[in-house]
């Protein structure tokens, strides 16, 4: 043990004391450089200046971690990190003391401005759905009314509900995040009389409030990256160095810095945001003011942290009984169950351990879940949208978010159905025509995963050509002596050679790439930006293998984002959403996978020419990307029905599995009831963490990787030559070009505006994704046909019981799961339920 300097208690600045331990972390008091909100032109690149944040839902903790439960992972440590997830862990379980900062010498200070009449915040009780629609703006050309409810007036042309000429229009449809104004009006025309000289006055005092208004921003963004800096630095001394001590200096440090937000929030939502024409000081301002459940009143956020706390309880500590082994009670999910699920092939073993999991997992939260979806109303009301559910897909600033995405589904659902139609038919052949129906969707339990969300663990089933070996490069590497050093070496000249930045000697000293023998280290994988514009690090235990090769690279894509938007205010220093991040990372790691990409490493020594080899491959990549679509989507519109209101408490495990059927053809292995809780077995509902991005940027990034291997010319439409799947754009500048500028924008545009100045296409496609499995389509297509398989699915009977009366009757196997006889099972279960009470009578 000995002495080194940690970062200390923070109130209005920050300050470092001295204490015992053995953190990581010996930064000086950080003195972020002053950019004027935004408008600063390109900043030159220096050593010391070179990365940046998180994405928007990622703001409460350490940043992009690639164990977040998307496609590519299966639900591993993500699952069981103390409970939480690295990137989210800070979202949940902490109470909010008195604040400890305050804004007293901030330009809308009452002390400073006191004549600065924007009017008080609403009481917490009062529920505005409007924006500010209780704050009488001085200069505003709008009434209000006695109750502090605009009166709109069907012709008034800054009417934006009515006025055709505004292009997002109605609260449900509205860019939220868009100036209101239009950007036409001759505000400046003093030819029009006494009022317009009047609102020439006006406008002389607009601006010298809106000087005020951008001093403010000035100041919460220096003041916010110096919280910033002292939270991920308390963060990363934990996860690098994991003892007692570390992580009650992470938790006050988290607790300090969502604190600091809600204050900022609070004071920006003083600010009447009708009175800003600025587009891009408005849209700073809204993102300012969004801290989600944060901004609940401390009780009902004590309240809101209870629960979360209640359910990863239950969560965490579910344990069942090994399958025929009553005495062994012990097995958690980490590790054991989900080695059961991956490996075993034995039916009745993966339908105990999947029944006696979901029931101790998630049955005993439904009443606490049934209480959040009523905290989670109130989480809308105080960020001003109508409902749970809107408010679950705010981030994504779109007002039919989930019909855009089902849209998304609806061009990608044939090549699923295909793939879904082909494992189908092998599990049939490997656990026998009287347990799989031919037309049936296919029981969860015996895909290889506890949720059914990849299907990679079943692969030596499933794999089309098993003579041929999928490309292992890991001998190789080990034969060339790679070390984590140089794998990121490689990954850092992969991006130089597409024009962007190299990382400097700052990210090798201070990023972790192994695990040290000295402390225990929380090993996933993560890139961190410490919010000073200049210290961004990775942490990762790297392997020597093929699967650590892409990791690196993925990791490096975050580092390289950081970089190309560090010049942008901190609030703009994220991806576009939530999922663009994870998009890009993913993208670059589809083009360090191909064969063309190891042959240039050298790690590869001939090419693989074989259709069969190609199938193989996109197969493998089908069963982890293209089957987890359907999972993620069915997850999080089915909290976007119970937090809406659009599905009953009393039924919301049978709307689940109807989702669950709708999209995937998945169905329970045994009957389901409302006495069951079934998603609460998955990580994410009862740390209430969206799950949605997982989606989107599984689908954007093959939008993200088309876009660049067309513009550098290693894709080319119809050319057989140049298919999707075999681009690598490693030495091709005019794809870093476009991907430079997509990062470079940060959160400072919507992220449709985003895709379209960069990929010319304004909208989530499906068609990328289409286009990249394109061969494997039509091998599936073919076979399909060569073996006469149904492709899609019949509902084929109850999945889930309402009435909580018949729970009890757990049917396995026979009809439910019965591959024949299917027509005579609305017949014999009456006669079951019959037996079941006649018995219970007899007990009684």
């Amino acid at each position: 043990m000995h002495s080194v300097s940690l970062l200390g208690c923070l109130c209005l600045s920050l300050s470092l004391t001295l204490s015992t331990g053995s953190p990581q972390l010996n930064l000086p008091t950080p003195q972020p450089e002053v950019f004027y909100n935004g408008y600063t032109p390109n900043v030159a690149t220096t050593p010391a200046q070179l990365r940046a944040d998180r994405d928007r839902d990622q703001r409460y903790g350490p940043p992009y971690s690639d164990a977040g439960g998307g496609g590519n992972t299966d639900d591993g440590l993500d699952d069981f990190r103390f409970g939480q997830t690295d990137d989210e862990r800070m979202r949940i379980g902490y109470g909010y003391p008195t604040p400890r900062v305050n804004f007293s010498d901030s330009p809308f200070s009452g002390a400073r401005f006191s004549n600065h009449n924007y009017g008080p915040i609403s009481s917490t009780t009062e529920r505005n759905y409007g924006n500010d629609a209780n704050l009488n703006g001085r200069y505003s050309d709008v009434p209000y009314s006695s109750q502090g409810e605009r009166n709109f007036n069907p012709n008034d042309q800054y009417n934006y509900n009515n006025n055709p000429n505004v292009e997002f229009v109605g609260i449900n449809n509205r860019n939220r995040f868009e100036n209101p104004f239009l950007s036409n009006q001759d505000r400046f025309n003093l030819n029009q009389g006494y009022l317009e000289r009047q609102r020439y006055q006006q406008d002389r005092r607009y601006q010298q409030e809106l000087e005020k208004l951008r001093i403010l921003l000035v100041e919460s963004d220096q003041k916010g990256s110096l919280e910033c800096t002292a939270n991920v630095a308390a963060q990363w001394n934990f996860e690098t160095n994991v003892n007692d001590f570390t992580q009650t200096e992470a938790l006050n440090a988290q607790q300090r810095y969502v604190e600091f937000q809600r204050i900022t929030a609070e004071q920006s939502k003083r600010i009447n945001k009708d009175l800003i024409f600025d587009r891009r000081l408005y849209r700073q301002l809204m993102l300012q003011s969004e801290v989600g459940p944060n901004a609940l009143p401390l009780d009902v956020l004590d309240r809101y942290n209870r629960l979360l706390n209640e359910m990863l309880f239950l969560y965490n500590s579910a344990e069942i009984c090994a399958y025929q082994q009553p005495f062994q009670c012990d097995l958690h999910y980490i590790p054991q169950l989900k080695d059961i699920m991956a490996k075993s092939r034995d039916w009745d073993e993966l339908q105990h351990t999947w029944v006696e999991y979901h029931r101790k997992a998630g049955r005993g939260m439904r009443d606490s879940y049934e209480q959040l979806i009523d905290v989670m109303q109130e989480v809308a009301y105080v960020n001003n949208v109508t409902n749970g559910g809107e408010y679950w897909y705010l981030a994504y600033e779109s007002g039919n978010f989930r019909q855009d995405m089902d849209i998304v589904w609806e061009q990608i659902r044939p090549l699923y159905e295909g793939l879904h139609a082909y494992v189908r038919r092998k599990l049939r052949d490997y656990y026998g025509p009287d347990r799989i129906n031919r037309i049936a969707p296919i029981p969860s339990h015996i895909l290889g995963n506890m949720y059914g969300q990849s299907w990679s663990n079943v692969l030596d089933i499933l794999i089309p050509y098993p003579g041929r070996k999928l490309i292992d490069v890991t001998p190789r590497m080990v034969e060339q002596g790679y070390t984590p050093q140089l794998m990121f070496q490689l990954a850092e000249e992969f991006f130089t050679s597409i024009n962007m930045s190299a990382v400097g000697p700052e990210f090798y000293r201070n990023s972790i790439f192994e695990q040290p023998l000295d402390r225990r280290v929380l090993c996933e994988p993560s890139a961190w930006d410490f919010c000073n514009r200049h210290d961004f690090r990775v942490k990762i235990c790297t392997d020597i293998n093929q699967r650590s090769l892409i990791s690196v690279h993925h990791e490096m894509a975050h580092i390289q984002y950081f970089l190309q938007y560090r010049h942008l205010p901190k609030i703009f220093r994220n991806g576009a959403n939530p999922a663009f991040h994870q998009a890009v990372g993913d993208a670059i790691g589809l083009s360090v996978s191909t064969p063309r990409h190891l042959q240039t490493l050298g790690l590869l020594q001939r090419s693989l020419d074989e259709s069969s080899y190609d199938i193989n491959y996109l197969f493998t990549m089908a069963i982890d990307k293209v089957a987890f679509l359907p999972f993620a989507l069915s997850l999080d519109n089915w909290r976007y029905d119970v937090f809406s209101g659009n599905a009953n408490k009393r039924t919301m495990n049978c709307h689940y599995w109807n989702l669950r059927e709708k999209y995937s053809g998945i169905k329970p292995p045994v009957l389901r009831s409302e006495k069951d809780f079934d998603p609460g077995a998955k990580y994410h509902i009862p740390a209430n963490i969206p799950y949605i991005k997982y989606f989107f940027s599984t689908v954007l990034q093959f939008q993200i990787y088309r876009g660049l291997c067309r513009e550098s010319g290693q894709y080319v439409p119809g050319d057989p030559r140049k298919p999707l799947h075999q681009c690598d754009i490693y030495r091709q500048p005019a794809a870093g070009n476009i991907l430079k500028t997509l990062m470079s924008k940060g959160a400072s545009q919507p992220w449709q505006e985003v895709l379209e100045e960069t990929l010319r296409e304004g909208r989530l496609d499906g068609t990328a994704l289409r286009e990249y499995f394109a061969p494997l389509e039509e091998w599936l297509r073919q076979e399909n046909l060569r073996t006469n398989e149904y492709v899609g699915w019949n509902y084929d009977g109850d999945y889930c019981k309402r009435s909580i009366e018949t729970a009890g009757l757990q049917v396995f196997g026979g009809y439910y799961n019965g591959a024949t006889g299917q027509k005579s099972a609305p017949f014999l279960y009456p006669l079951i339920l019959l037996i079941y009470l006649y018995f219970s009578l007899r007990l009684l």
